[in-house]
This record gives C-alpha cells, sequence and structure tokens, in this order.
C-alpha cells in the first residue's frame, strides 16, 4: 500500500525531525556532524526550502524549515538523509545492515509567530536539554551557534527574535510551549 502524500504546503513553516533506528547514536564525530549540515547546505540547491533553525544531536535532529514549492521539503530531507545513510554505511562498513533512519521524518505545521518562536527556542535548547553544553549558543551543531555568520544553511527569520534570544534559550527547555 502507498504512503499517504505528506502535508507540506509551499510557504507553510513546519519543526521536523528524525532520529537514529531505535534511538541509535547518528554523529559519532565532528565528521560526522559537518557531513550532514554539507549535506543540508546543498539540498538546499536541490530542493527549494529555506532553513530558519537546526540542532544537530547525537541521535537525532530537528529543524525547522520552510517548503517553497510543493514536495519539496520530501524531496530535501529524503535526498539528506539517503545521502547521509549511504556515506555513514560505507564509512563505517556496515552497508545491507539495515535503515540508519527510524522512519521518513515527523513534521508539525507552525501556527502563528509566537509558536515559530517557542519552536526555534525549542530545537535551540536541545543541547542544553540533552546536558551536552553549558550554554546552547556553545554547540557547534545548532543553528543558534550558526546565526550571525555567513553560513549559507540559516535563512533569515521571518520575523525578528527578541534581542535577550540566547537568554531566553539558556533558560532551559520549552517543552510545554512548543505544544
Amino acid at each position: 500500500m502507498p504512503r499517504r502524500p505528506r502535508h507540506a504546503p509551499a510557504g507553510q513553516a513546519l519543526h521536523i525531525t528524525n532520529r537514529g533506528v531505535e534511538r541509535r547514536q547518528l554523529f559519532f564525530n565532528d565528521a560526522d556532524y559537518r557531513e550532514f549540515l554539507r549535506l543540508l547546505r546543498r539540498g538546499k540547491d536541490r530542493h527549494p526550502v529555506k532553513v530558519f533553525g537546526v540542532c544537530l544531536m547525537p541521535n537525532h535532529f530537528h529543524a525547522l524549515v520552510q517548503p517553497e514549492a510543493e514536495g519539496a521539503l520530501s524531496a530535501y530531507l529524503q535526498w539528506v538523509q539517503c545521502c547521509y545513510a549511504c556515506d555513514l554505511r560505507a564509512r563505517t562498513g556496515t552497508s545491507g545492515n539495515g535503515h540508519v533512519f527510524q522512519q521518513r521524518f515527523w513534521s508539525h505545521a507552525i501556527y502563528d509567530e509566537l509558536h515559530f518562536l517557542n519552536v526555534l527556542r525549542y530545537i535551540e535548547t536541545n543541547p542544553l536539554a540533552g546536558r551536552l553544553v553549558e550554554r546552547s549558543e556553545d554547540w557547534r551543531w545548532s543553528s543558534l551557534s550558526l546565526r550571525g555568520t555567513q553560513d549559507s544553511l540559516i535563512d533569515p527569520l521571518p520575523l525578528v527574535i527578541p534581542t535577550n534570544w540566547c537568554d531566553l534559550v539558556n533558560r532551559g527547555p520549552a517543552y510545554e510551549e512548543v505544544d
């Protein structure tokens, strides 16, 4: 039975995430994180999407994205995840050993500006919540550390974030505010 098409209309911001199958680790060293970010950048050249936020964690990733054409989000993530999975399997000599990612990807629509900010904060708080850093901006694999640099992955936000954004992110997880 074919899959139901994913509802990701052009112009709609979405919170997306995926993790390693059985919650297994996806990123083992700095080179793995850099490669996934590189694929996210290259994928934007192939498929019209905007990336407003991202955070790579050892066994999963989050992103706040907006497809600019119908079908762009699924095509983008299929290409990124497939390239990464093939590369990871080749580098680790585990080709033919099953899936790398748990599923296609999970997505949830962003409804308004407050929801957008809460989801962005949630994404950028992940390294702090995971106790990987003492301050979220110290996690190199997150949009919080990439924003303000010349990194081509992160697109300009469609709204103005508070001037004390880093302080808000570092207050800790905003789980109750995301839903």
